[in-house]
């Protein structure tokens, strides 16, 4: 997306403290999904406060790293930095698939070039890699190392440099080595530990490579930039996504585990793994579900080492938890556009840790749609807490008999008793909306979503503040003091989910 193309669209923003356009719509089509009011917050679309919103600047977000819970304070300013301030860089490496490749400075591939900035990596300190023009169809992995790394395009638009795969979680894991093993087979040493990560992961699991396995782009590289280029996951780009509309929602199922033996098919554009100071400019994330993942790095089962992610002026599209994860990332001035293939949809998909100080923050941004009948009915959600790793839950009503859900080590179920684990449910989510125009996609009454049906197994109520989540803890008869170890409740109560000086299209 273009500077101009985004003044444009926040053009008019108007600064004022309520949020414009009262006229309510109706309740959506499954009404079990749509959070309502609760007890802590009296409403269903809650506010921050001025004095609130002046701790949501880009500024002091991203200036907390580290442990979840007691971050340490390293100032952060990606706006300062050369890329933000589209400064000429001198490329240390080239990648044009048309030129000859000498293995040296110019490359075919962006991963070849990237391999070959790690062998040099004890060089430099960062460098850059120019991406020609084109459309370059292959996944590209960059590991920790101590070099940072840019990458960025010299076309007009981002659109111009395309970095893309097609890949879904239901990809067995043979067939994807099948096909990207060759690909990797000269990399560096590194790049291809990940590569091998990727199919042991799938060993351990259900044979497929999953969600986490299935991004064009993965980035585990401290530091890392990306500028003027776009990164795509082509799954389903071809045909549109209606098909995976039984994918996400029970289809008429009304059993307890409506998810149970349904294939799934995530794709992943762009995932940023444990990686710290990571920044985009200028952009472009395409996809359907699951476009962007930002995850933190794990620690051990109740710590999560917070890392931040920056994105400016950029555009990022999918239809259902199209940007999920626990590490703190600021959105800036950027386009966020939900495809409306599918008859719900949800921007965020946030997993924050409880005990961490942000999740995601989206300041005088766009959220768009792409105007189909879907997203005209005004039923969409900002987002839906993800209730990560869940077997069953403490919420609501579960009609088996004998049902109990109850705190444990390990989180499992076996018909009719399940546990979950203290990482499972602090598993809370953060996602505030502030000084951005939200487009008639989304529900005006209730924008936000509870994480499945009541009834459910994998059912959570939406939490909008940390009192929610304190009182639905003591009423699934769990304290948090005793069992989880936290001192108090926080006073006052500390924002999940809420917004601020948003204006609502008509």
């Amino acid at each position: 997306m273009t500077v101009r193309r985004l003044a444009c669209l926040l053009a008019t923003l108007v600064v004022h403290g309520a949020v414009h356009g009262a006229d309510a719509q109706p309740a959506a089509r499954d009404s079990s999904t749509a959070a309502g009011p609760t007890a802590a917050t009296g409403t269903a679309r809650p506010q921050l406060t001025a004095a609130q919103a002046a701790q949501f600047t880009y500024k002091e977000v991203l200036k907390y790293v580290g442990v979840a819970g007691s971050e340490r304070v390293d100032p952060w300013d990606p706006l300062a930095d050369p890329l933000a301030t589209n400064a000429p860089f001198t490329p240390t490496y080239i990648v044009n698939a048309k030129a000859p490749a000498d293995g040296v400075r110019t490359f075919n591939t962006v991963q070849a070039a990237v391999s070959r900035a790690l062998l040099d990596a004890g060089q430099r300190k960062r460098v850059y890699i120019l991406v020609k023009p084109g459309v370059y169809r292959e996944l590209v992995y960059v590991p920790a190392a101590s070099v940072a790394i840019t990458l960025y395009g010299e076309g007009r638009q981002a659109a111009d440099t395309v970095i893309t795969a097609r890949l879904d979680a239901a990809v067995a894991a043979d067939a994807y080595a099948a096909q990207y093993g060759p690909h990797f087979a000269q990399a560096h040493a590194d790049v291809q530990a990940m590569h091998a990560l990727v199919r042991e992961r799938a060993a351990a699991g259900k044979g497929n490579i999953g969600t986490g396995g299935s991004q064009t782009m993965w980035v585990q590289n401290h530091g890392f930039q990306a500028r003027n280029l776009t990164i795509a996951n082509g799954y389903n780009k071809d045909t549109g996504n209606a098909r995976e509309e039984c994918g996400e929602r029970p289809c008429g199922r009304s059993d307890v585990n409506p998810q149970q033996n349904v294939v799934h098919h995530q794709a992943v554009a762009l995932q940023v793994e444990g990686a710290d100071k990571v920044q985009f400019e200028n952009v472009r994330l395409i996809g359907f579900q699951d476009t962007l993942y930002l995850k933190n790095r794990d620690v051990h089962q109740r710590q999560r080492d917070t890392v931040r992610s920056f994105f400016h002026n950029v555009y990022i599209e999918g239809d259902v938890d199209f940007i999920f994860g626990d590490s703190t990332a600021y959105f800036l001035k950027s386009e966020i556009r939900t495809l409306g293939d599918r008859t719900t949809a949800y921007v965020g998909a946030p997993n924050t840790s409880y005990l961490s100080k942000y999740g995601f923050v989206f300041d005088q941004s766009a959220f768009t749609h792409d105007g189909s009948k879907n997203a005209l009915a005004g039923q969409f959600f900002l987002a839906r807490q993800w209730f990560h790793n869940q077997k069953c839950t403490p919420y609501g009503k579960v009609p088996v008999e004998g049902y109990r859900c109850v705190l444990g080590d390990v989180s499992a179920y076996a018909a009719p008793n399940g546990t979950i684990t203290p990482n499972v449910l602090e598993t809370v989510g953060k996602m505030v909306v502030m000084n951005s125009r939200i487009g008639r996609h989304i529900n005006r009454e209730r924008p936000w979503s509870d994480w499945n049906r009541n009834g459910t197994l994998p059912y959570r109520p939406a939490q909008f503040n940390s009192d929610d989540y304190w009182a639905n803890l003591k009423a699934a008869g769990i304290d948090p003091v005793k069992d989880l170890g936290y001192q108090r409740a926080p006073q006052p109560a500390a924002p999940f989910l809420a917004e601020y000086n948003n204006i609502y299209e008509n």
